[in-house]
């Protein structure tokens, strides 16, 4: 009787312990492969392209999902689209946005992520700061990109504003004074003069005093399975942040490195300022500058940059730097003109 009872109690404690065994395997299953797609569109550097290096808003988002055991996956669509879905509970999850009020009653908002900073932009090829805030102010030929927030105060301003499909468009229609300001995340707007228009980022300059900080969140549907994933979101951000992970911290965009901007003067003996298409060769344009004309020197001589073996300096001064013009008849255009017509700004 007693062997009996042994045996009972032996079996009982393999099949509990075969029980806590599959419970546990079935749970860590469900977390290994517990996944979501995050629906998105490019949005650089913060959202780069598919297929390029992770931008910094994108990092951040996945490690916050890694943390809680779920795997993340990237699906493009258009913003506006993207909130669409989530809204009818289409789609889970889509990231990031900015949190207004008429978003708020939609969607299911995340805490805060990371923050930016948005500005009101001009091209001071053809629009003075004055002429740009008074655009601004009676809302006229400004520009905005599709599906895009600035952050609350801006946003109310642009509510009429032209509408461009995508960053590249709108810069463009500022470069070509289709349109007299533009709102863009300083980020954004950092990004892509340096990397589609380096040699005109001088020409843009933002509209003092007119700047909105907001912050940037996940979104999701209102239902359960929503609730859930922003409950993990929030409290993965809480724990990594108060654990000073300093990859949380990382969302905040380069700012171009200096450049040297200068004024165009004449010299002695030379009372016009001469710009040529070519440094040498057959066919070259010749063009006059006025004086006080403001440039960028994108290419220093070599007579600049490198040491000479002679004090005399008649070939120094005669030799040529490139340069974009940042104003005057003449703006935008690439150019060669002496050295000893560069003086240069602080």
């Amino acid at each position: 009787m007693k062997s009996r009872n042994r045996l009972s109690l032996s079996s009982a404690i393999k099949n509990n312990f075969l029980f806590l065994f599959l419970a546990v395997f079935v749970s860590f299953s469900a977390r290994a492969q517990d996944g979501v797609v995050i629906l998105t569109d490019t949005w650089e550097p913060y959202i780069n392209s598919p297929g390029a290096e992770q931008g910094t808003a994108a990092k951040l988002i996945d490690i916050l999902l890694y943390y809680v055991g779920v795997e993340s996956s990237w699906k493009y669509f258009p913003y506006e689209f993207s909130f669409y879905e989530v809204k009818n509970g289409r789609g889970l999850l889509s990231y990031p946005y900015f949190k207004t009020q008429q978003r708020e009653g939609l969607v299911l908002f995340s805490e805060p992520i990371f923050s930016v900073t948005s500005k009101v932009y001009y091209n001071r090829a053809f629009t003075s700061a004055e002429v740009a805030l008074s655009a601004y102010s009676s809302k006229r030929r400004i520009g905005r990109v599709a599906g895009y927030s600035y952050g609350q105060s801006i946003d109310e301003e642009v509510v009429s504003a032209v509408v461009f499909a995508t960053e590249i468009q709108a810069l463009t229609a500022l470069f070509n004074h289709d349109i007299d300001v533009l709102p863009m995340t300083e980020g954004v707007m950092n990004h892509y003069l340096s990397n589609n228009f380096p040699l005109r980022k001088q020409l843009i300059l933002a509209i003092d005093d007119i700047a909105d900080t907001s912050s940037l969140h996940a979104i999701a549907a209102k239902n359960i399975q929503g609730k859930a994933i922003i409950k993990k979101i929030n409290h993965a951000f809480k724990i990594l942040s108060a654990e000073g992970i300093d990859s949380i911290q990382t969302t905040a965009a380069a700012i171009p490195d200096p450049v040297d901007i200068a004024r165009l003067i004449t010299s002695e003996g030379y009372p016009l300022i001469i710009g040529q298409s070519a440094a040498d060769g057959d066919s070259i344009d010749y063009y006059t500058l006025p004086q006080g004309s403001k440039a960028l020197v994108i290419d220093w001589s070599s007579k600049i940059t490198e040491p000479s073996s002679t004090d005399r300096i008649y070939k120094n001064m005669m030799d040529l730097s490139k340069v974009v013009l940042l104003n005057g008849p003449h703006v935008g255009r690439e150019l060669f003109v002496r050295n000893m017509h560069i003086e240069l700004l602080e």
